[in-house]
């Protein structure tokens, strides 16, 4: 079992350290880079008390918060166990990758594999509504939280969008932030269409996952509050990374 040590801070509105969510961080971390897995105990609440220096109440406050995420199961008189990492993502709101992560708090960050400006084929042309022989960006990441890669993004940008998120800090931020906060781009809504299919080597490869092997497809296309088209993304991921859910009205 690995070592149990304070991660960072988490503050509270007062400036205080919470610590159950400190101790939540440092547990999800650990989970999601595979040094608690699946299926793995956790250590108990008496160990994560002597360790942290909290209450029996603080402790099992920050297991409860793993365990309301899915993250973790708690057995009868035998402790807590991970089931599994997996990010959730809401189809009710257009979210980014961060904000899709933060209540399990862990660390994400992007790795920037390409990003070059090229002749889009039919499909991105016709999604972004721009001229077949006019040039757009693409952008190729993988997201990785916790030190895990979670996702393959591939994602197209009209140039003038593009040529813009070039200069800024694509390994940090999420797109939309910057869309928002630097580039003044009021995202309105996407279209999305989830899928399951055979993954090519190019792509499984940077989520170790071998070609052939059945993985999770995202189509994504998201439009300002005008209603143009600002991105075209097609987002893969292992099928035991992500999960998606959304509350449907009978009518």
């Amino acid at each position: 079992m690995a070592e149990l040590k304070p991660s960072g801070k988490s503050p509270s509105p007062h400036g205080r350290t919470l610590k159950y969510i400190t101790i939540r961080n440092w547990l999800a971390e650990k989970i999601a880079n595979g040094e608690f897995a699946s299926g793995q105990q956790l250590p108990s609440e008496h160990e994560v008390m002597d360790q942290f220096g909290v209450s029996r109440v603080t402790a099992r406050q920050a297991f409860d918060e793993l365990r309301r995420t899915g993250v973790v199961e708690s057995r009868q008189g035998k402790g807590y166990f991970v089931v599994g990492f997996r990010a959730t993502a809401s189809l009710e709101r257009l979210q980014s990758f961060g904000e899709m992560m933060a209540p399990l708090g862990v660390e994400t960050h992007s790795n920037v594999l390409e990003l070059l400006e090229i002749q889009p084929d039919a499909t991105v042309a016709e999604a972004l509504q721009l001229p077949a022989d006019q040039p757009v960006t693409r952008m190729g990441r993988t997201r990785i939280a916790g030190g895990t890669a979670v996702s393959l993004d591939i994602s197209y940008y009209p140039r003038d969008i593009g040529r813009r998120l070039m200069v800024l800090d694509l390994g940090h931020e999420d797109v939309f932030v910057l869309m928002e906060r630097h580039l003044g781009i009021e995202l309105g809504y996407a279209d999305v269409v989830l899928g399951v299919e055979p993954v090519a080597a190019e792509h499984g490869r940077f989520l170790g996952v071998d070609a052939g092997q059945p993985v999770m497809r995202l189509r994504r296309l998201t439009f300002d509050n005008s209603g143009r088209a600002v991105a075209f993304e097609t987002i893969y991921s292992r099928l035991e990374a992500m999960a998606f859910q959304a509350r449907m009205p009978r009518w």
